[in-house]
């Protein structure tokens, strides 16, 4: 199939977080918004609280990019909550209102689209933090209606680094946890009780260092996060667990989901020792998983450990897409989002 990419020009400046039909969440800073259908006006329904010099100093662009003034994960928690990260906090809109839960063990982040519901409604995150002295990492639970959340594993000392996320396998209705960084703390492992057990999948080297991953009936497909090594998109057998790479990509993949009958992957512009090319990218497998390059976008002039990577943001989601969206991030067209159209 080919695609063409269409500029969206009423979501410049905004994000789409959480996208299925009737309901998409979107951000713009610490405010968060709902509409049934993309069209202005939407709905504003609350705000993340922060002080006012951290507001003013993110109305520039460039000021929202040096602070990380934005959220991380908004999804829908039970039937009458959201969930929220942003920056190094995290909470709960209920009732209309924000609240900041408790029960953190430190101030973290969770990667973008890192957070998945099991079939209880109750969401499961890990700790992003930089961690260069190999704490233990935690993983927590929150239950829509509570106030707080709780540690359902805790990885020992030295075991990882942080988690990169976990994700919901709608096929055999586990969690898949990935985390990262050295060769011995890249892993994919797998719960079905709500991490009171884990199974690895694979793990050992950066072969295993994913970010993200999308689910089909007889595989799981994921693109690597390699520092050192260059990026590839494999296909995980479920029946075998043989892995078959598909293809190299030009930089670390960090957000990835399934549309129609094509998985999709972005690429980030981090100027690691694997890119080969500074650009955001993305990536499709077809249906008989070929691997396309669809878009490139050059990382921007501005520093990347100040004013961030260079990214394509992809929404989160639970159900089959209707609509592929996507937003730029520190490259060029940055603060767009476009939508990707069979051609």
């Amino acid at each position: 199939m080919n695609w063409k990419i269409v500029e969206i020009s009423e979501l410049k400046g905004y994000v789409v977080e959480w996208s299925e039909p009737g309901n998409y969440l979107l951000s713009r800073r610490n405010v968060i918004y709902r509409s049934p259908d993309l069209k202005p006006p939407f709905e504003r329904i609350a705000e993340f609280p922060a002080p006012f010099w951290r507001k003013l100093a993110s109305v520039p662009r460039l000021g929202q990019r040096l602070i990380r003034f934005s959220s991380n994960v908004v999804m829908p928690a039970g039937k009458n909550e959201i969930f929220v990260s942003f920056d190094r906090e995290i909470g709960v809109i209920r009732d209309g209102v924000l609240r900041k839960l408790s029960g953190l063990k430190r101030p973290c982040r969770i990667l973008r689209s890192g957070a998945a519901t099991d079939a209880d409604g109750r969401i499961y995150f890990g700790e992003y933090f930089g961690n260069p002295d190999k704490e233990a990492a935690n993983i927590y639970r929150y239950a829509p209606g509570d106030d707080t959340v709780e540690v359902v594993h805790t990885f020992a000392p030295g075991e990882i680094r942080h988690v990169h996320g976990i994700y919901r396998d709608r096929f055999d209705g586990s969690l898949v946890c990935l985390t990262g960084d050295a060769p011995g703390e890249c892993r994919m492992l797998r719960t079905r009780d709500g991490f009171a057990t884990i199974e690895p999948i694979g793990e050992g080297d950066e072969s295993w260092r994913a970010v993200s991953a999308v689910f089909a009936p007889a595989a799981i497909y994921y693109g690597t996060d390699a520092e050192y090594r260059t990026n590839t998109i494999y296909r995980l057998d479920r029946s075998t667990g043989n892995r078959l790479e598909l293809g190299s990509v030009s930089g670390t993949v960090f957000y990835s989901l399934s549309f129609g009958r094509g998985k999709f992957f972005a690429t980030t512009a981090e100027n690691a020792p694997s890119q080969v090319e500074n650009v955001a990218a993305l990536w499709c497998v077809s249906e008989n998983d070929q691997l396309i390059a669809l878009a490139s976008y050059p990382k921007d002039r501005w520093h990347t450990t100040l004013f961030g990577f260079g990214t394509i943001f992809l929404p989160h989601t639970d159900s089959p897409l209707t609509r592929l969206l996507f937003s730029i991030y520190a490259s060029a067209g940055d603060s767009k989002t476009f939508e990707l159209l069979p051609d």
